[in-house]
């Protein structure tokens, strides 16, 4: 209850709003005078004292108005002290907190000493509107039955927005405002439909400990450094829309059932959250309405809700310690470009074909050997095991040929360039010909893959060297030589073919008049070339029938 003695207030001498507090007092007087004018346009009366009392139940229609209304004056008023006593004055303290009924409006002020809210139950809505926070603004076990509004405010770095042991009961906005420090809300609840809409995080935002038990929107915001969620419990559903995110990490989160996680890109027409989310991109005239991650963390979780990750790409992703319980992932178009580790992978391609989605089940396998790849060069580096070397070579040759099982057209021109290779060696051997030329030339074509890259630049240029000698003269007598004046038998395009057929070993058979070293070259090559066309055949075969391994 507030009593307002209306002669008291007349002799301040307040006609309007001051442009600049300097004590709590001062502000004190305005925030009585501002209830008095409230209260009699409300068609409240004085009585015989000349008194006009606001009940308790009457208070919720009021608003402590600290700032300028709607931005009547040009600049911002300034804040030279602490709020807490300000708003302590017009509480009433029940049992262990402080009750306050009023909304409060902190609008178009500069906070520069702080504001420290501790033990509060705040029964109104609390607005801070084109705000600018100097100092440090902290929230402690209280309880914020409607809804707590930031809009269009901006925070100095090296200070702290804090949220310790707050019930969020009406939900919390965040809109428009940038944030040049920490964010920390640690051991909190949100029981109300909460929105983030249009920020920019310069500095992390960090949820600890806390309790979502309602809807939570991230819209049009901008984190550039990390977003993490740490021991805190998902209960309902979180949507990420329109937002770029350095690292959103979720770290020992409880995905509990009918928890939703939507990340996606995959907006539907008639749901009310897409909707809304699309009526905050054209009020902004924004374009982009996609998600943007560089990577995202999953650490030691068991999910039981959903996660949707449709139609998102990400440069990398973590998923180590997780494991899916009675929940799902749905990664349909979930375009990783590196996995932190094999676990992450493997824990994907496992429920992708849980789903019975082969297609990116085949994808993230291939990511999979990649990693496996890394590990068993790591595990060569330690034991210097021939074994281990032999299946790097085999992962090696795996990926070269088809990306390990993803392309067949490229496992297919490979087969053909690698037997074009070894034949050209055993066709310069046997018939004294330029050949082995283009056999060198396609091995530096193939090596480029594995050659570091400030050196690429040399063979690139050898490349360029060979392509003019096999382009230029010599073609011209091979031309000549093959297909005009030589028979079939040193006929190179004919003999290629014959080479081709896997039955076929009559090459073989010319080895007998030649001499000990031609033998062994010629022969060496020709039994190499044998072996990779049989080797890229199954990886051709295996590839085109990747689609038929989930069926």
């Amino acid at each position: 209850m507030t009593i307002l003695n209306v002669d008291e207030i007349n002799k301040y001498g307040i006609t309007e709003q001051p442009t600049v507090y300097n004590s709590e007092e001062e502000l004190i007087k305005w925030l009585k005078y501002d209830l008095l004018q409230q209260a009699l346009n409300k068609g409240k009366k004085t009585d015989e004292n000349n008194i006009i009392t606001i009940t308790d139940e009457e208070e919720k229609y009021y608003t402590l108005n600290i700032g300028a209304i709607n931005n009547k004056v040009k600049n911002k008023i300034q804040i030279h002290f602490y709020l807490e006593d300000a708003i302590l004055y017009f509480s009433a303290k029940k049992e262990n907190k402080y009750e306050l009924n009023y909304n409060i409006n902190f609008e178009n002020i500069i906070v520069s000493y702080g504001l420290c809210i501790q033990n509060f139950n705040f029964n109104g809505s609390v607005y801070f509107i084109n705000t600018i926070i100097k100092s440090k603004v902290g929230f402690y076990d209280s309880n914020f039955n409607k809804i707590l509004v930031f809009s269009n405010c901006n925070f100095y770095k090296c200070f702290t927005l804090e949220f310790n042991k707050i019930k969020f009961n009406g939900g919390l906005l965040f809109s428009n405002c940038e944030f040049q420090c920490r964010v920390e809300i640690k051991k909190s609840e949100f029981n109300g439909i909460s929105f983030l809409i249009g920020n920019t995080f310069k500095y992390i935002l960090k949820f600890i400990e806390s309790e979502l038990n309602n809807i939570i929107c991230f819209y049009i915001s901008d984190f550039e450094l990390d977003l993490k969620f740490v021991n805190t419990a998902i209960n309902r559903v979180m949507y990420f829309r329109g937002s770029k995110i350095n690292e959103l990490t979720f770290n020992e989160v409880k995905f509990n059932d009918n928890s939703i996680l939507s990340i996606d890109n995959n907006f539907i027409d008639n749901s009310f959250y897409d909707s809304l989310f699309n009526y905050f991109l054209n009020k902004e005239k924004l374009k982009n309405k996609n998600n943007k991650i560089n990577k995202v963390s999953f650490y030691n979780i068991i999910i039981n809700g959903k996660i949707d990750l449709q139609n998102i790409e990400v440069n990398e992703a973590d998923f180590k310690g997780s494991l899916i319980s009675r929940g799902l992932i749905n990664t349909i178009n979930f375009k990783v470009h590196q996995f932190a580790n094999r676990e992450s992978v493997s824990l994907l391609k496992h429920q992708a074909y849980a789903r019975n989605n082969v297609i990116d089940a085949l994808q993230y396998q291939s990511q999979e050997v990649e990693l496996h790849k890394e590990e068993l060069k790591e595990q060569f580096k330690k034991d210097k095991n021939l074994k281990t070397l032999g299946d790097i070579l085999s992962i090696e040759l795996s990926s070269l040929y088809s990306d390990n099982g993803q392309n067949w057209i490229r496992a297919f021109i490979i087969t053909l360039l690698t037997n074009l290779t070894f034949f050209g060696f055993y066709f310069s051997i046997i018939n004294n010909t330029w050949h082995f030329i283009l056999s060198i030339f396609i091995i530096l074509l193939l090596s480029i893959k594995f050659i570091k890259k400030e050196i690429q630049i040399y063979v690139y240029l050898l490349i360029l060297i060979i392509s003019g000698i096999v382009f230029g003269k010599v073609p011209l007598k091979i031309t000549y030589d093959l297909f005009m004046g030589q028979d079939l038998t040193s006929n190179f395009i004919y003999n290629f073919f014959f080479f081709l057929n896997p039955t076929d070993y009559k090459g073989l058979e010319i080895l007998s008049g030649q001499n000990y070293i031609k033998q062994f070259f010629a022969g060496i090559s020709y039994f190499i070339g044998k072996i990779a066309f049989w080797y890229g055949s199954v990886q051709t075969v295996t590839a085109f029938r990747k689609f038929a391994k989930g069926a």
